[in-house]
């Protein structure tokens, strides 16, 4: 068996695209959700030691501005990962009963998208699977529900009312 050294930045592209290419074609909604949150870890660093924000710290800062509480970076990235239960399908608890219960496609989604943010930032939008997960989701998702033309004053039709 031959070795050889890998890029992280590879890895982590890797495993998005390979997220992305499961979720467009309608596959396996759990491992989209493992491999975009494997992805993540990687992307979240890589974009951190670049001396920039990371999806999680953005969302951070905006939640203290709008909620005015205080929460570490760690504590804020745990919650959000264990909204979208990346933790809870790498891992159980002894005392966990055995299940879970989640919204797939949403959690699948949202997985994607976070590291997507992870990934843009570090490289770019200029990679052909970037460009076609942005067009899928032009295509395929609601515009009232999601900010499909990725418009940075977006605002939730919930959150208006």
């Amino acid at each position: 068996m031959t070795s050889k050294k890998y890029f992280r930045v590879e890895l982590a592209s890797n495993q998005l695209k390979a997220a992305i290419c499961l979720f467009i074609a309608g596959q396996d909604r759990f491992s989209v959700i493992t491999l975009a949150g494997a992805a993540d870890v990687i992307l979240s660093r890589l974009v951190l030691n670049k001396g920039k924000e990371n999806f999680t710290e953005v969302m951070l800062r905006q939640e203290a501005n709008a909620e005015s509480r205080t929460k570490t970076c760690e504590e804020f990235g745990l919650e959000v990962n264990n909204m979208l239960f990346i933790n809870q399908l790498k891992h159980m608890d002894s005392g966990d009963d055995g299940y879970i219960e989640l919204d797939p496609e949403e959690c699948a989604l949202a997985a994607i998208l976070k590291a997507l943010a992870n990934y843009v930032t570090l490289a770019g939008q200029q990679e052909d699977f970037v460009k076609g997960f942005f067009f899928w989701m032009k295509l395929n998702l609601d515009p009232k529900k999601y900010n499909v033309d990725r418009d940075p004053n977006w605002v939730t039709p919930s959150a208006k009312t």
